[in-house]
């Protein structure tokens, strides 16, 4: 890679840190911001599950970065979550808290597939999962700094001091991105392509089978891992009656199982190659759904459990997104925007699903994990049989 392309994926990496801890601080301190506005924790639960839904509308945002240019599409998201980032900082209302944080989520999904797929035009394939897994560590990374810094800014001020920092970080992750980002290929002035609306760009995807069959691997991976995640905290306080040391220590385990995720693809996928690398995660991930239960006798042997889980989940998705950026060249961002649609579905569906299972079959982690289980094979032979390990029509 010559200079021009290492200062553009530091430049990238950069923002998508800033981007990240927008999302990721609120999580260990519902309870605190929901008392500075004098709301429930559940209400900022609501609005943390507000921020995550915003991944729906992924689709209607895929034609901006064919239509403007990808660098001019990265650069409108981090300035629109800077602004909000600075309207958080001045009005310290519980409305215009919901209103960032949604804005939050919509700069996400416009910037993280259009990364996706700046990063797909200007890496050959057979780097780009490298390229991918470095990128992902800023996902791992923004939970590192935004627990321990928002927990001292709550502690010595309040909220809106960490609304000021994300201005800061946001505007100028911002500069040095304008700064340093190259346009890429096909969106570079006089290059861009013609792009219908949402609807005709969705049919483009639909007309591709491989296209279809990765957004329905996404589906199944995401509602299995969301199925088995949003019990595995009941089932821990039933099994251990150690709520805050365990859900404390898994925590800490799923942040290094990220690292380590991400490290596997960094490391492997390119020479293992992204299909295998991704179907395998997802298997290994699939049967840790079906064992965990059953392992109630023991914390560390559960911790154990959920720790590969998490490793080899991440290793999946993050090893499925250059693939997926191959699937349909000519429009990346499309495809990649389908896929964070994907993925906000999965969610959705996972959690509602779990949540059923969960209060009708009398609170059976076995059942759950069964049902994640089956969810995660199907995922892997979605990938065996009818994703191409490169692009093109599956063998």
């Amino acid at each position: 890679m010559n200079n021009k392309v290492i200062r553009s994926i530091f430049a990238i990496v950069l923002a998508r840190l800033a981007i990240n801890v927008t999302r990721r601080f609120p999580y260990p301190f519902v309870a605190p911001i929901g008392a500075s506005f004098g709301v429930s924790a559940d209400s900022i639960q609501n609005v943390i599950a507000l921020t995550n839904g915003a991944g729906l509308l992924s689709p209607l945002f895929g034609i901006l970065s064919e239509h403007y240019g990808k660098k001019m599409v990265m650069t409108g998201a981090l300035l629109m979550m800077t602004g909000m980032s600075a309207l958080g900082a001045l009005f310290a209302e519980y409305s215009v808290f919901v209103l960032v944080m949604f804005g939050f989520g919509v700069g996400k999904i416009i910037y993280d597939p259009t990364f996706q797929a700046y990063i797909g035009d200007i890496i050959h394939f057979s780097r780009r999962a490298r390229v991918m897994g470095i990128a992902e560590l800023s996902w791992a990374l923004s939970l590192v700094i935004a627990a321990p810094l928002a927990g001292f800014l709550l502690d010595v001020s309040t909220l809106q001091a960490i609304f000021v920092f994300l201005t800061a970080f946001l505007g100028a992750s911002a500069l040095v991105f304008w700064l340093l980002v190259e346009p890429a290929g096909a969106n570079q002035p006089g290059k861009r392509i013609q792009v219908m609306n949402p609807l005709s760009a969705m049919r483009v995807v639909r007309a591709h089978p491989p296209a279809v069959f990765a957004l329905i691997f996404t589906i199944c991976l995401t509602a299995s891992h969301e199925i088995f995640f949003i019990n595995y905290g009941l089932w821990m306080e039933e099994s251990f009656s150690l709520v805050l040391t365990a859900l404390g220590a898994v925590t800490i385990v799923i942040a290094l199982a990220e690292v380590i995720g991400e490290f596997i693809v960094i490391t492997l996928a390119d020479r293992f190659g992204a299909k295998r690398t991704s179907m395998y995660g997802m298997l290994i991930a699939a049967v840790c759904f079906l064992i965990i239960p059953n392992l109630s006798f023991s914390l560390p042997a559960a911790m154990f459990g959920i720790f590969v889980m998490f490793i080899c989940i991440e290793t999946a998705i993050v090893s499925a997104l250059p693939l997926f950026s191959e699937i349909l060249p000519q429009s990346r961002a499309i495809m990649m925007s389908a896929n964070v649609g994907a993925h906000s579905l999965g969610r959705v569906a996972g959690g509602a699903l779990g949540a059923i299972i969960y209060k009708f079959s009398a609170s059976n982690f076995l059942l759950i994990g069964l049902v994640a289980g089956l969810l995660g094979f199907l995922a892997f032979l979605i990938m065996l049989r009818f994703i191409p390990a490169t692009g093109g029509q599956p063998t």
